[in-house]
């Protein structure tokens, strides 16, 4: 399936397996895990089944993700991460 552009609006990102492609931060690129939790300022994934390989990540540092969806690969730009999830789905 090709690779799509898509406003993240329209996708929950929690429970998706999402891939770091940009960052400010040199050691957070091609990281890669399962959205478990996301707050206003963190997301937190999850490499594996053990609880130890639980990553927290600074949104303000994500920069481009590529989201794993069952329609197919998403990329996103990471100013679109920002602010609380229950909120992002009212902005326009």
């Amino acid at each position: 399936m090709p690779t799509q552009f898509k406003e993240l609006n329209h996708i929950a990102i929690i429970g998706k397996k999402i891939t770091i492609m940009s960052s400010t931060n040199k050691f957070n690129i091609n990281k890669t895990g399962t959205v478990v939790n996301e707050t206003k300022n963190m997301i937190y994934l999850l490499n594996g089944k053990n609880i130890s390989a639980l990553k927290k990540i600074a949104k303000k540092e994500i920069t481009l993700v590529k989201v794993s969806h069952s329609k197919g690969d998403y990329f996103i730009n990471g100013r679109m991460l920002l602010g609380r999830p229950e909120e992002k789905i009212f902005k326009n």
